[in-house]
């Protein structure tokens, strides 16, 4: 007790003030946690880095956004652009299901039109030149074939846990499918999909490989 007065004696009032807030903070969490209250927390920026689920009951995890530049702009354009009104498959809706979607890749006049967007580690913004060549190409295209619909599908490497990568998922598919809406195709023909780390491109444990994986990758389906 002496040393503890005697070293308390060298310090300022105003750090003295900070450590015994700091203390009653702790002290708080502590009695909050024995009467049941979650002790966990997390750190985030704003609403819009919470996701909820399918029924929209709240948060289930959190989306941490680093790439900060553009974000907002992003943001505004998922507002923009809601989903379409039918889901294929539906009753009522002239589009079937996904498994009637093919993959372009198969038609030698479409491989070429219809390649993978690639992202870079944990973002979903569609970069790059090569990137957006091929959504220019997949708008010039379906400008040109009113009938044709599609499937963007999200996808992530293995790393993360997986509510984050299929919220990670579908942001990517979602950014690609604004994108083609700014460049003029009709946004009742292009529907998304998340799979998250499900479906990897390529197997192995290495960056080759994640880089591959991370992808907006298109079914197609013809009426």
């Amino acid at each position: 007790m002496l040393c503890a007065v005697l070293c308390g004696c060298c310090r300022t009032g105003d750090e003295v003030w900070d450590d015994t807030k700091s203390c009653s903070r702790h002290v708080g969490r502590g009695f909050s946690t024995l009467g049941g209250k979650r002790g966990d927390s997390r750190a985030v920026s704003c609403r819009d880095e919470f996701y909820c689920n399918e029924l929209g009951e709240g948060p289930e995890d959190f989306i941490p956004l680093q790439d900060e530049n553009g974000m907002g702009e992003l943001r505004l354009s998922e507002r923009a652009y809601p989903q379409p009104s039918q889901s294929p498959g539906d009753p009522g809706c002239p589009v079937p299901g996904i498994n009637a979607f093919s993959d372009p890749g198969t038609h030698p006049r479409l491989c070429g039109i219809f390649r993978n967007v690639q992202f870079d580690y944990n973002q979903y913004l569609v970069k790059g030149e090569n990137n957006l060549a091929i959504v220019n190409n997949v708008a010039d295209y379906m400008r040109s074939n009113p009938s044709t619909y599609i499937f963007i599908e999200g996808h992530c490497d293995e790393r993360g846990p997986e509510a984050y990568n299929l919220a990670l998922g579908s942001r990517r598919a979602n950014a690609v499918r604004n994108m083609l809406i700014q460049e003029g195709v009709n946004g009742d023909h292009i529907f998304t999909i998340s799979y998250g780390k499900e479906r990897p491109l390529v197997m192995d444990h290495h960056d080759e490989a994640w880089s591959m994986n991370r992808r907006a990758e298109f079914k197609i389906y013809q009426r």
